[in-house]
């Protein structure tokens, strides 16, 4: 198991410094993507902690995918509705380079921390606000987790049109809201610190789920707007003990797969001998390699197609990325520790030949460094203890 960085360089965001008062998915990933690449990473936390530190899959009582969210982060727990909270916001902003947050619109407004008040205290800062709709707009009060803006934007509905013979939309499954909009953020984030670089200048950053949600669905938007009747559908074929995915693009890949099915003659079939023929009529050529892989076994199909170089694979589950050799290669599977001990994590998917990218090794704790970040901004043990006594911090 990997455990440390990926070459042991400098980060890339190393040196820079992030106020996080983000919570759940969109906000942590993109932060914590910032933290992999360097960043110094403070989150902002209110006193009981953020919803996904209560959120399972949980293991002695700590919840794995927060830590997996959050790993390589201080922590500072804060209850931002005490002014003498928010003074202590103000006193980390000169030493601050980025804010990032994801309460519903309108929320750091009304806690005096909105872009306008804080860029009178630092002119230069950069800060990213990530919501459903947007922070403005007749949409932008709307609830919005990834579900909702997942229903509500026409993904579910995209998806369900993949699936032939089902008429309700199926259950969400992976988050793409969230993940969408977290890299969407994370890469703002990077295009406006390359700004700042350049010009000295901080800017605000809007980024709405809903929005990095359409920019997704590339092929059909456009198939919404101009239908041919024809959709290629790239799902499982049977095979004698399972299911493959086959892919047939290339006009080198369908010749090599008519030689492996011993059918040559298709390779002369007007329906399938060009790429634009063979894109128009892919069902057709899919139903024709669905009743050969029926009759052999998922290994055999695998090995066949591999052995010509077609584009194969069996559906695995998640649970073989634990032992893949490619992604072990990679160091795509690594640890980070928090109070329940070592836990497998994704390692981050960015690699870079002269910088350091890797997730770091440690969970911190609810407000494991609201003391030490309090005494770095001069407060003294009795204001400390003053703080804690008005209940603004943990």
């Amino acid at each position: 198991m990997n455990t440390a960085g990926r070459g042991g360089q400098p980060g890339i965001l190393d040196g820079i410094r992030v106020l996080d008062f983000t919570a759940v998915i969109a906000g942590p990933y993109a932060t914590r993507l910032m933290a992999d690449l360097g960043a110094e990473v403070l989150k902002v936390e209110p006193p009981e902690g953020e919803l996904l530190r209560h959120g399972p899959p949980f293991r002695g009582g700590v919840s794995a995918l927060f830590s997996q969210l959050n790993s390589g982060k201080r922590c500072i727990a804060l209850d931002l509705k005490k002014p003498a909270a928010r003074d202590v916001i103000l006193r980390l902003l000169p030493r601050t380079d980025v804010v990032v947050e994801n309460f519903s619109p309108g929320v750091m407004a009304r806690l005096g921390l909105d872009y306008a008040t804080l860029r009178t205290h630092k002119p230069d800062l950069v800060m990213c606000s990530i919501s459903g709709y947007g922070q403005t707009g007749p949409a932008a009060d709307r609830p919005a987790f990834a579900p909702i803006v997942q229903a509500w934007g026409g993904y579910e509905n995209v998806t369900l049109g993949y699936q032939p013979g089902l008429i309700k939309p199926l259950n969400m499954g992976l988050p793409v809201a969230d993940t969408t909009a977290a890299l969407q953020a994370h890469g703002a984030i990077m295009a406006a610190l390359f700004h700042h670089a350049r010009t000295g200048e901080g800017q605000f950053i809007d980024i709405a789920m809903h929005d990095a949600l359409l920019a997704t669905m590339h092929k059909d938007f456009q198939q919404m707007l101009n239908p041919d009747g024809r959709e290629r559908l790239y799902g499982p074929l049977a095979t004698r003990d399972g299911f493959v995915l086959v892919i047939l693009l290339s006009q080198r890949h369908f010749e090599a797969l008519a030689d492996a099915m011993a059918q040559p003659a298709l390779k002369k079939d007007p329906r399938f001998s060009r790429t634009a023929e063979r894109m128009y009529w892919y069902a057709d050529l899919i139903n024709l390699v669905g009743d050969w892989t029926a009759v052999q076994t998922t290994a055999e199909v695998v090995a066949c197609l591999e052995a010509v170089g077609v584009p194969v694979s069996p559906y695995r589950d998640l649970r073989a990325a634990l032992s893949d050799p490619q992604l072990r290669h990679r160091g795509m599977i690594t640890e980070v520790v928090d109070a329940a001990g070592p836990l497998p994590v994704p390692n981050t998917p960015m690699q870079f030949s002269a910088t350091e990218a890797a997730v770091k090794p440690w969970v911190a704790a609810l407000g494991q460094h609201t003391e030490e970040i309090l005494h770095s901004l001069g407060y003294s043990e009795e204001g400390i203890a003053g703080l804690r006594s008005e209940a603004a911090i943990r």
